[in-house]
């Protein structure tokens, strides 16, 4: 009887234990539904992808832009000041440096005051001027005396010729003593017993180096000049001409300049310069193509690639080249017509660079390419088409 109460109750447990896991066990999920994949529509030499397709974030659509096309591959350059435009001064007199008006970045005015030095050597020249001068009013007044004493006969002749010799030797020099003062001063007006000396800026420009500190002792032999002041409006860029590329470069001829700053845009520049010589060790000579820097956004020292364009430029569209397909011997674009539809589309090109391809047809100015992504939609369109 015992028995049979034991087994019941185990019995009774072990429903009641199946029970409360059935209900509170979760119910079951659901099987994840496949990711649905949206595949382009393709028609012959086109697709056209959902607005959703996720396809359509890996692509890069720029624009084909009209641009010069260049003679040849661009070549290394280097931005510089231009010479006809920067001044690099050093004091013509040897001093200490009182005042520092100019710093570096500044911008200042021709005949604008840069620094003021203590130099004795302008109170000396002051000194030699201001003795000249009245040396010569002294010859002068005795000249006058032999003069009458002579026309008396008083004196002979030859007391009247040494009289003048006397005074045109010290007119001479006391002009002499007028020319160093003035080139001391630089024109200007100089206080009686001053030794100021006012280092002025020749031109209008910025300042672009200083090497010049307060207290300082300058000396007209200083190897580096005290200030570096020039117009950056106005700057050349350097580029050596290979010896092969020698006829296709000429003054006047138009070039497009390129720097890693500014990766997409190139400045319009002219060829003003070429050396007569060949550097023997490069075996390439000096081209200097002058720019219009009015924004200010080449700098001097900055590295450059330069493209020499023809005499008469002549436009193509330019596209990236990582927009071409190379098929064989023919090359192709993907351009983008409506939003999401995409033409592969063969192009003939003008020229071809490291960077840029320029387009001689197949490809209008304006039109929408496929700059980065064209390989994606080139195995898309070749998939859709099986």
């Amino acid at each position: 009887m015992k028995t049979k109460i034991i087994v019941g109750a185990a019995c009774v447990a072990v429903i009641t234990t199946l029970a409360v896991w059935h209900f509170q066990s979760p119910p079951a999920l659901p099987a994840p539904a496949e990711a649905v994949v949206q595949r382009p529509s393709a028609e012959p030499g086109r697709l056209r992808f959902p607005t959703a397709a996720p396809q359509l974030a890996q692509l890069k659509v720029e624009t084909a832009e009209l641009a010069p096309v260049p003679m040849d591959e661009p070549l290394a350059a280097r931005v510089s000041y231009d010479e006809n435009a920067t001044s690099r001064l050093i004091a013509p007199v040897a001093g200490r440096v009182l005042q520092i008006r100019a710093n570096v970045g500044d911008m200042v005015q021709a005949g604008d005051v840069l620094a003021v030095l203590d130099a004795p050597e302008l109170g000396a020249a002051t000194a030699d001027r201001d003795k000249a001068q009245a040396d010569a009013t002294q010859k002068k007044a005795a000249l006058e005396r032999t003069r009458s004493l002579f026309e008396a006969e008083v004196v002979p002749r030859r007391e009247l010729e040494a009289a003048q010799a006397a005074w045109q030797q010290a007119q001479a020099e006391a002009h002499r003593a007028r020319l160093r003062l003035a080139n001391l001063t630089q024109g200007n007006r100089l206080d009686p017993g001053s030794e100021r000396y006012l280092l002025r800026s020749p031109l209008s420009g910025m300042v672009a180096t200083r090497q010049i500190n307060p207290g300082m002792e300058v000396r007209p032999e200083i190897p580096d000049p005290l200030f570096v002041i020039s117009d950056m409006r106005r700057l050349v860029v350097l580029v050596d001409i290979p010896e092969r590329d020698l006829p296709l470069v000429a003054v006047g001829n138009p070039a497009t300049v390129e720097v890693t700053a500014y990766p997409q845009r190139s400045f319009r520049g002219r060829i003003i310069h070429v050396a007569p010589t060949l550097d023997p060790q490069t075996r390439r000579v000096q081209a200097r193509v002058a720019v219009d820097n009015a924004e200010g956004l080449l700098k001097p020292e900055m590295y450059a690639r330069v493209a020499l364009l023809a005499d008469q430029r002549e436009e193509r569209p330019r596209i990236a080249i990582g927009a071409l397909l190379v098929e064989g011997v023919k090359n192709y674009v993907f351009v983008q017509g409506e939003p999401g539809v995409f033409e592969k589309r063969e192009v003939t090109l003008a020229v071809q660079t490291r960077q840029h391809a320029y387009v001689a047809s197949g490809l209008q100015a304006g039109e929408q390419v496929v700059c980065t992504g064209a390989l994606l939609l080139n195995a898309e369109l070749a998939s859709s088409s099986r």
